[in-house]
């Protein structure tokens, strides 16, 4: 009887949990890229990463520099992809910027 228990318990709790292991990860990019630039990234990223869906956020530059500093003290976006190098200097004047390399260039 003890071991039934064990075993009920054990399904019971699985059945709890693996909605959690299956939930997939969302990342949100904001990008200044036209949607056809980013399509063979989109396309790879998505292959390599099944557990990870990507909220793109689509902009003009202007735009998503402006967001940038409105949500300063509140970030919204994971990543910052494709915007114009003038914008990234004043995003880095501000001090939000944040270095990234790959696992396999860290040491």
């Amino acid at each position: 009887m003890k071991k039934q228990m064990a075993v009920a318990a054990a399904l019971a709790v699985s059945g709890l949990l693996s909605p959690l292991a299956q939930a997939k990860t969302t990342l949100t990019v904001y990008t200044a890229l036209e949607a056809d630039q980013v399509k063979d990234y989109k396309e790879a990223f998505e292959k390599a990463n099944p557990d990870i869906d990507i909220r793109w956020v689509r902009e003009s530059t202007g735009v998503i520099t402006a967001r940038l500093l409105s949500e300063k003290s509140h970030p919204q976006a994971d990543a910052v992809w494709g915007l114009a190098a003038t914008s990234l200097m004043i995003l880095d004047q501000q001090g939000m910027l944040q270095g990234y390399a790959p696992r396999a260039w860290r040491s």
